[in-house]
């Protein structure tokens, strides 16, 4: 061990100076609180997704007071110091890394400089995301940039998505598979990796749902043939779909597939995609970690399998580590049993200092309001002061002004997806940042008009229907622990803790390095809106009175998917609405209008 810290020693740099001031920050783990410890295993994971950008720290939340830099340190110190031990460690992504903070997002593309900032951790194993084929821009930075980089190359896998090269030759993403073994315990791992059925990729790419890809392409069953059972020690499969699904349960899917071709195998799962913390036992061999977003959380997997018990019965433990330095520093003082173990390198602290060179850069500390109290989107009622929808249905949207004089007198119902808004909004500061981190997208309006009677029950409609996707996370999953699954963990309020995350999961309660209070999670539904129906002298506005109903074009399908199915259903003499009855409204999109109102304060 003696060894081993002066090796740290000299591995650790300079802590670097950051110029930017934190805000007050909101919650923080409290110095007394015990946190729980990582077990370390035969082979250890270390698993990252969802970060969309957050490369730069929680300035509001001091649970998530680590940077990029930080992280980096925390890597490489544990991976040298499991080195010490004789533990194999592998470090993984499943995709999503822009579209929700400034640093990926004030620049064109979207993640054109962190990408090179994220790719200074060593990832052994990485993939991407749905936000990664949203713009032909941003497939062909990530295909170009990362997937196909002397780094990255043999490291990037990704089953299922093929980019279409420049002169509309279909070549694959990532490797369909790869192989490799451990460089301690020499364990000899077969690595898969699938994207969900995600159909709005841009032109530039091709996703084949993953069931599809396996049963109908040759590779998959070359793959086997070439990599026999008892050839293979360790399946990884990890890749941008979730961990638990209800409708679709694809990772189950896929699950069962592979174990008919390796029915003995381990086979160890990462999840992403719909932000929460989960954990998964598929099989007596085999358990999925999902591991949060925006650089809350890091999750931490063992695996004992070594020995000839462990192989029949492999020992699975999962640790979800708050993204934070006193975490950091904790766990690494555990490993090496020093308490004074250095939790920073000089690389760390040089990536640290790129972090915030580019905020400073990009100019995301700029003040343009500010925020008189926190607004959240699902810790506190749709219909509560403190929610940030209630804030945009009531303040926010009646301030859009079309770009020409749409009849005023007429009345209007403005909906908006609920996946659009990203984050809550803290008191304190609103900043460019600000921006893309709650509502990072622009919108265009588009509207319809149609009768009171329709357009008064859009809402509804949709609301009933499945989860309308959008470039923000999928709504019904936002900060919740198991959606869908019944609570069986206690609901803790604790005067001595602080609010955060209490994840339940398959293998308890306890899965959280630092316990927290509970947070109470609300209902949010698929679309909000704002009502704006305006009387003349009646008592009751006819039903049959045209009215404006203006929507995201995001949204336009849905819309009149909604509109067409209630004409129906309420046997009204119209025709069925389509693309040629939608018109451009104008005005200001959501996100400069939240702007425009905190700027008042």
């Amino acid at each position: 061990m003696v060894a081993l810290v002066n090796w740290l020693a000299v591995l650790a740099g300079p802590v670097i100076a950051k110029p930017f001031q934190q805000q007050q920050a909101v919650l923080g783990p409290s110095q007394d609180i015990q946190l729980r410890d990582i077990h370390i295993g035969d082979i250890n994971f270390i698993h990252t997704t969802d970060t969309h950008g957050w490369l730069g720290s929680h300035f509001s939340q001091e649970n998530y007071d680590a940077d990029w830099g930080d992280f980096v340190s925390f890597v490489d110190i544990l991976r040298q110091t499991m080195s010490q031990l004789s533990r194999d460690v592998i470090v993984i992504d499943t995709g999503d890394k822009r579209d929700g903070n400034g640093l990926s997002d004030a620049t064109w593309p979207p993640g054109l400089r962190s990408s090179k900032i994220f790719n200074m951790l060593d990832y052994d194993l990485l993939t991407l995301g749905n936000h990664e084929l949203y713009t032909a821009e941003s497939a062909i930075l990530e295909y170009r940039g990362t997937s196909q980089s002397a780094k990255f190359k043999d490291k990037y896998v990704c089953s299922n998505v093929e980019f279409i090269e420049d002169d509309g030759e279909r070549v694959p993403f990532g490797n369909k598979y790869i192989t490799f073994e451990t460089p301690i315990q020499k364990q000899r791992v077969l690595a898969l990796s699938f994207l969900f059925s995600f159909q709005r990729a841009n032109n530039r790419a091709i996703v084949t749902p993953p069931l599809e890809e396996i049963m109908e392409k040759g590779w998959f069953q070359n793959m086997v043939e070439t990599n026999k059972e008892e050839d293979i020690d360790l399946i990884v499969v990890f890749g941008h779909l979730p961990a638990t699904d209800p409708t679709e349960r694809e990772m189950h899917k896929i699950h069962a597939l592979i174990r008919k071709c390796y029915p003995n195998t381990v086979i160890q799962y990462f999840g992403g995609h719909t932000h929460i913390r989960d954990f998964v036992q598929l099989d007596s061999k085999s358990t999925c970690l999902q591991s949060g977003r925006f650089a809350e959380t890091i999750g931490f997997l063992s695996i004992n399998m070594t020995s000839a018990m462990d192989a029949e019965n492999p020992i699975f433990t999962r640790r979800y580590i708050d993204f934070n330095k006193e975490s950091f520093k904790h766990h690494l003082s555990k490993i090496t049993n020093d308490t004074n173990v250095p939790s920073s390198t000089k690389k760390g602290g040089s990536i640290s200092r790129l972090v915030e060179d580019l905020r400073l850069e990009l100019n995301l500390n700029q003040k343009l309001g500010n925020i008189p109290q926190t607004y959240y989107v699902s810790t506190r009622p749709l219909d509560s002061d403190e929610n940030i929808y209630h804030l945009i249905t009531h303040k926010v949207l009646p301030n859009l002004i079309p770009s020409k004089n749409y009849e005023p007198s007429m009345s209007r119902f403005i909906l908006i997806n609920t996946g659009s808004v990203r984050y809550d909004l803290y008191k304190g500061p609103f900043t460019k940042d600000t921006e893309y981190i709650v509502m990072p997208f622009n919108n265009d309006w588009h509207f319809i008009t149609v009768p009171l009677v329709v357009a008064s029950r859009i809402e509804s409609y949709l609301n009933k229907g499945p989860v309308i996707a959008s470039l923000g996370i999928p709504s019904s999953s936002h900060h919740k622990q198991r959606v869908g699954i019944f609570q069986k963990c206690p609901f803790i309020n604790d005067p001595n803790l602080n609010e955060g995350y209490t994840t339940e999961d398959d293998f308890g309660c306890h899965g959280d390095d630092t316990p927290h209070n509970s947070q109470r999670e609300f209902d949010i539904p698929n679309v909000v809106q704002c009502k704006e129906v305006k009387m003349s002298n009646e008592e009751k506005p006819d039903p049959m009175k045209m009215v404006h109903v203006i929507f995201y074009t995001f949204m336009e399908l849905d819309i009149l998917n909604a509109a067409n199915s209630i004409i129906n259903n309420l046997d009204l003499r119209m025709e069925n609405l389509t693309t040629n009855d939608c018109s451009h409204y104008g005005g200001d999109s959501t996100k400069k209008l939240l702007r425009d109102y905190f700027a008042q304060f």
